[in-house]
């Protein structure tokens, strides 16, 4: 009866795994199929057709959590996919096109949820505006792409709004005009990039507007060294002086 019962097992196991993970005869996919991690848990699990996959296919964490959703259309070449962190919240989601990122990726916070990445893609490259937020949904950064190199503006924001770097790409390098601004709105440092390197006139202000300081440079390199080499020391000798203890609350 024992033996009678295993063999019944058995053959019912075999009999499932008949149905997935089957090739047709030029060695594509077709089917049901279910692959496993080392550790026995699943690693994917989708339906395909001629070697393309159709439908949804989910992948796992070696945990067992759902890794990501990936839902085919009829092709097998694109697929809207949803990323989840191993904490079972929404990571990212976008399109897949031939296995590249195509349109707009939207990425999210671990913790809370917020947006806090959109990328446009075109045929895996970035193309276009992407905008980095604060979890409050204001924008904290924002930098054109143009085949997936850096090209055009680019800005970077308080979390008031208020506009703290103004700067230019080409080509993945900085050229023109370099602008960093205080949270009042006040002018911090005005200069400009000539192929990544300062160039020409650099003026920087304290909060108030009044200007500390300019410096001349050519190629990324100060004209008059000896002036630098001043405003430098000077400058490391602000940050290095000891603080009086009376300074602190907690000794009063």
């Amino acid at each position: 009866m024992r033996k009678t019962l295993l063999c019944c097992l058995l053959l019912s196991g075999a009999f499932a795994l008949w149905g997935q993970n089957l090739l047709d005869d030029q060695g594509r996919k077709i089917g049901h199929w279910k692959v496993d991690h080392p550790n026995g848990k699943t690693l994917y699990e989708a339906d395909f057709v001629e070697g393309n996959p159709v439908g949804e296919m989910i992948r796992y964490y070696k945990s067992g959590a759902i890794q990501a959703r990936m839902m085919f259309d009829a092709s097998g070449e694109r697929s809207y996919t949803r990323m989840f962190y191993s904490n079972r919240k929404l990571a990212a989601e976008g399109w897949f096109v031939k296995q590249q990122k195509d349109s707009v990726w939207t990425y999210y916070s671990s913790s809370d949820g917020s947006v806090r990445i959109r990328e446009p893609y075109a045929d895996g490259k970035l193309q276009g505006m992407v905008r980095f937020y604060y979890n409050s949904g204001k924008v904290s950064q924002e930098m054109e792409w143009e085949n997936n190199k850096k090209q055009g503006i680019w800005k970077q924001y308080y979390p008031s709004g208020s506009l703290r770097l103004s700067a230019h790409y080409r080509d993945d390098r900085l050229y023109d005009s370099y602008e960093v601004y205080f949270a009042n709105g006040k002018p911090e440092v005005k200069g400009e990039f000539l192929d990544s390197q300062s160039h020409g006139l650099w003026s920087y202000f304290d909060e108030n507007g009044e200007e500390l300081i300019s410096i001349e440079y050519l190629n990324g390199i100060p004209v008059d060294r000896e002036k630098y080499n001043q405003w430098m020391q000077d400058s490391l000798k602000k940050y290095l002086e000891p603080i009086a203890p009376e300074s602190f609350d907690f000794f009063e």
